[in-house]
């Protein structure tokens, strides 16, 4: 397994290019609220990140974990998540006590840079040794991919995207390689894969066990295999989020409501307003009410599928609209907002048809069957159910690298005149792409 991170000589170049793009956009964002996301404050770190820290709806929950170890994020859903940044806290918190220094946001672009690296690494490698591309070919669809503003994002903002892109371009190649060799996933490698995808983000277990399925055939169904590739891991994880749930957010819980009560006495207009405010935004913008179950806070049955699949789906994860730039759609942006440029529809159109078409070439490989059905798990649960469809958009890191793959494909059975036509197509789409979204994010953050 160790093995799998050793970088290759002809990897190296994209890797690390890349990854200088990465330091800079970390450093951008560090840079816009240096002197207060730094601050070596004794307690209010929930104010103080997101009160500066806002883009597109991703969480800044790692900042105030590592901060003063308040848990806001779901554990059930990331089960690991609290148990990577747990021994940092510690550090962090002696910088803070001895160096006034708060580290937070250096230790979390820490993690994202090194999933942002490694994500770049087997993007490529799936495009080499999956797919079988020229070395050309394969960094075109990685520069591709890393063109895709929701898949840019995540290699700065403090959320765990980033690294369950790595966990999941990491389960596809090397799922993509044994289907090559026509080799087995062993029990033991299926372990790992849950226990990491999954540990990161829970929904990916049902595309690991997928990834299994479709490397291993018949031989899934075995009892080893159930026990030790799902079932061990599953327990593993069950474990551990019970065991953070009762010795650290329980006495949060209790702390935390009874601060809330005391301060409601000192300050009941504040609180009052705040809660019609927030009431009265989302219900408007979302149809969701903030005092509503798990389930109704995710769902969204008003929203028009056709326009959040333009616009959201196919349109912000891919191109920034210019109008609400960044904004989150919990606090100061619409559900569906519009592109300024008829430029943007035409790039999000000419995407799409290169998508198609790379599904039509590649409909017949069983790499790509498996991907497709992942895809078809995403379309489900955002699309058809309607879970976090309205700002389905940061979602894009669980689904985006279908395009690129597809685009692969097609690059892979084309002719040669029609193959060089598609190299200029996708590298003017991906310098229009790279140009476009950087920009964007700069004159947002500076």
């Amino acid at each position: 397994m160790l093995g799998l991170f050793r970088i290759k000589k002809e990897e190296r170049l994209i890797a690390f290019t890349l990854l200088l793009v990465f330091v800079a956009l970390n450093a951008m964002l560090i840079y816009s609220h240096y002197g207060t996301y730094t601050m070596g404050a004794k307690g209010g770190y929930w104010t103080i990140f997101t009160n500066n820290f806002r883009m597109s709806g991703y969480d800044n929950w790692s900042w105030i974990t590592l901060s003063g170890m308040r848990v806001h994020f779901e554990t059930v859903r990331h089960p690991l998540f609290l148990s990577l940044l747990y021994p940092f806290y510690h550090l962090n918190h002696l910088l803070i006590k001895y160096a006034d220094l708060n580290a937070a946001v250096f230790i979390t672009a820490m993690f994202q840079l090194f999933s942002a690296f490694y994500s770049v690494v087997f993007m490529y490698r799936i495009g080499r040794e999956v797919i079988g591309l020229e070395r050309r070919d394969a960094h075109l669809i990685t520069l591709f991919l890393f063109s895709f503003a929701h898949i840019l994002l995540p290699t700065m903002v403090p959320d765990h995207f980033v690294i369950s892109l790595m966990f999941l371009l990491m389960t596809l190649y090397i799922c993509g390689v044994k289907m090559r060799k026509n080799e087995l996933l062993n029990h033991w490698q299926a372990f790992w894969l849950i226990f990491f995808t999954a540990g990161m983000a829970a929904s990916n277990a049902a595309k690991t066990l997928l990834a299994g399925l479709f490397t291993n055939g018949r031989r899934f169904f075995t009892l080893k295999y159930f026990l030790i590739g799902f079932l061990l891991p599953a327990a593993l994880l069950v474990g551990i989020q019970q065991l953070q749930y009762y010795t650290i957010e329980v006495p949060q819980k209790a702390d935390t409501k009874r601060m809330v009560e005391n301060r409601k006495k000192k300050q009941p207009n504040f609180f009052k307003k705040y809660s019609e405010d927030r009431e009265k935004w989302l219900k408007s913008h979302t149809g969701v009410k903030t005092d509503g179950n798990a389930f109704e806070k995710l769902i969204d049955l008003k929203t028009s599928r056709p326009t959040a699949l333009v616009e959201n789906f196919f349109g912000e994860s891919i191109q920034l609209h210019q109008e609400y730039l960044l904004k989150d759609v919990s606090w100061d942006r619409p559900v569906v907002v519009t592109y300024s440029w008829i430029a943007n529809y035409i790039v999000e159109a000419l995407i799409l048809l290169l998508f198609l078409m790379g599904i039509v070439v590649a409909s017949k490989e069983r790499f790509f069957q498996m991907l497709l059905l992942w895809f078809a798990c995403d379309l489900t649960l955002h699309i058809v159910l309607g879970f976090g469809i309205n700002e389905v958009y940061i979602m894009t890191a669980g689904w985006a690298f279908i395009i690129p793959i597809a685009c692969g494909y097609l690059l892979l059975r084309l002719a040669h005149r029609p193959r060089t036509l598609l190299r200029y197509t996708l590298s003017a789409l991906t310098c229009a792409l790279w140009v476009y979204n950087v920009t964007q994010i700069a004159l947002y953050l500076l």
